[in-house]
């Protein structure tokens, strides 16, 4: 597998501790083939190719000493409650048999069978109680509900109660159109329906609420660096007025999976501080060549100092995580 190497400057060459990574179980896989348009392709994109051989000879490459596994898109429910449970559940084994074999190089944050609420409960517990999950994975919305449904309220008390991180995957909206038209919903929908679900949680409440769970925000907040100011001025127009918005944008994590420099990172620095900045690879989705090139942009860029190298590369997420 052809890689580029990543050599990042002598004060900031501690091991990289990669929070965005991910993983296809066989049963995913057969789930994304049986379920033909719907789920053959990763909404657009053909499913990229995984292997635990091809992902541990990646961060080798890359100096990525630890990784920590999630469910990408599609999420685990395809219109079937009992397929879902089901799904979910060799997701989370087929994840945690990974950890178990490689204790210090992976870590797991496990997948729920949203939109189903029962049995998510049951999953919580086996995964934290059974798999040693560090955290759960929730999809940006699950069959059109979106995570501020009043529904989904049990769930967030359970993860709140155990001080849950809690890491957001983006998902196809529950849109019928997707912008730009015949696109892949990665190139820019993805990013919408990020920023549409944080600002939906933030400004119903959702966060504060929750004050424990530990959120982490994919691809460098999506949209949210250039939106803090609008909310902010049109909060009278809000529902609950009394959320300090940007107390609550600046509590969360984000990670720096894709295309995080200059700009992501610019925007992030501004609305929260470089302690809740995370480096995220997204492979296998990412290829590894560019990776590697962005690793190098972080690694080189002059918006950083070196200590803040040291802590998004690594130093933040162990901490997050210990």
């Amino acid at each position: 597998m052809a890689v580029m190497s990543f050599n990042p400057t002598v004060e900031a060459r501690s091991k990289v501790i990669d929070i965005h990574a991910h993983y296809l179980s066989d049963g995913y896989r057969k789930a994304l083939l049986r379920h033909g348009s719907i789920g053959s392709e990763s909404d657009g994109l053909p499913a990229p190719k995984w292997s635990l051989d091809a992902h541990l000879e990646m961060m080798s490459n890359l100096n990525i000493e630890r990784a920590f596994l999630s469910l990408a898109s599609p999420h685990s429910y395809f219109g079937d409650d009992q397929e879902s449970v089901e799904l979910t559940r060799e997701i989370n084994e087929y994840g945690a048999d990974i950890v178990k074999k490689y204790p210090q190089r992976f870590g797991l944050f496990a997948t729920l069978p949203l939109p189903t609420v029962e049995q998510s409960l049951i999953e919580i517990e086996y995964a934290f109680d059974r798999l040693n999950a560090v955290g759960i994975k929730l999809p940006t919305n699950a069959d059109g509900v979106y995570l501020t449904d009043e529904r989904f309220a049990p769930i967030f008390d359970a993860l709140n109660r155990r001080r849950s991180i809690v890491v957001l995957h983006p998902v196809r909206p529950a849109v019928d159109a997707i912008v730009p038209r015949n696109t892949p919903t990665a190139v820019v929908d993805y990013l919408v329906e990020t920023t549409r679900t944080v600002t939906d949680m933030i400004i119903n409440g959702l966060t504060s609420r929750y004050p424990d769970i530990r959120w982490i925000i994919p691809h460098g907040g999506a949209l949210l660096p250039s939106l803090v100011d609008r909310l902010v001025g049109m909060k009278p127009l809000l529902p609950d007025k009394s959320v300090d918005i940007r107390a609550e944008f600046s509590k969360l994590y984000y990670d720096l999976a894709g295309f995080a420099v200059p700009n992501q990172l610019l925007g992030l620095l501004r609305m929260t501080t470089v302690e809740h900045i995370l480096y995220g690879s997204d492979y296998p989705y990412a290829f590894p060549t560019f990776i590697g090139g962005e690793m190098q942009k972080i690694s080189s860029t002059e918006i950083l100092s070196d200590n803040q190298r040291r802590k998004i590369f690594a130093d933040n997420a162990k901490e997050l995580i210990a």
